[in-house]
């Protein structure tokens, strides 16, 4: 049976973790990620079933024994990651974007929707400009767009992953650099419309208080 996904990296562990890390590791994900703290929110249902899926095979002995098994090639290969083709990214993407579109803006878990893509980005990052070139740049965009959801510091922690591929992808690090700065005048505005809301209703008071004083 082939290996399609890489288990360790789904619960952020090393492949020589032991039981009890493995364990931390899925607790941690389950308390963020559980359907029961993100209703109508997919991309956390998603994390969550496949961080379950993760630790039902890795939480046991015999198990992870024929998963690392079916995982590695050769012994000489035993702690390296399984590579992603891009046609099984682009899939996984337009997955997340799918249900981005259908989510609720404003009760989706953004730190789901960040390990989600952080998921997609391959532990070698040199492996990704080796792909073909069309995909790839197809791929860049649709990570792009679903950036557009994150937080600022969030997107600024995309950005320092994305790094290694502004050489050959120059409009990626424009595009999200210009998408981080709409991002923070959002949320500079978001943050004092509040203030500014309360000084009119406060100004609206007063010439209510001085019109009814006459």
């Amino acid at each position: 049976m082939a290996v399609t996904k890489d288990y360790y990296r789904v619960l952020n562990v090393k492949s020589s973790a032991t039981i009890a890390e493995i364990k931390r590791a899925y607790r941690q994900l389950a308390m963020l990620y559980h359907p029961d703290k993100n209703p109508g929110d997919a991309i956390a249902a998603a994390i969550f079933t496949d961080a379950a899926e993760a630790y039902k095979v890795l939480g046991d002995t015999d198990a992870r024994k024929r998963y690392n098994y079916e995982r590695y090639l050769t012994a000489e290969e035993e702690y390296k990651r399984p590579a992603e083709t891009i046609e099984t990214l682009i899939q996984r993407i337009g997955k997340i974007n799918a249900d981005l579109k259908n989510t609720d803006p404003f009760r989706f878990n953004k730190n789901a929707l960040l390990y989600a893509l952080q998921q997609l980005i391959p532990d070698d990052m040199q492996l990704l400009p080796n792909t073909n070139k069309s995909l790839l740049k197809q791929f860049l965009r649709q990570v792009s767009f679903a950036a557009g959801y994150l937080s600022t510091h969030q997107t600024k922690q995309l950005i320092e992953l994305m790094q290694p591929l502004y050489t050959d992808h120059e409009w990626l690090q424009h595009e999200l650099n210009m998408l981080l700065r709409q991002q923070h005048k959002q949320e500079r505005w978001e943050k004092y419309k509040i203030v500014l809301a309360v000084v009119l209703a406060a100004v609206l008071c007063l010439i209510i208080f001085l019109v009814a004083a006459r």
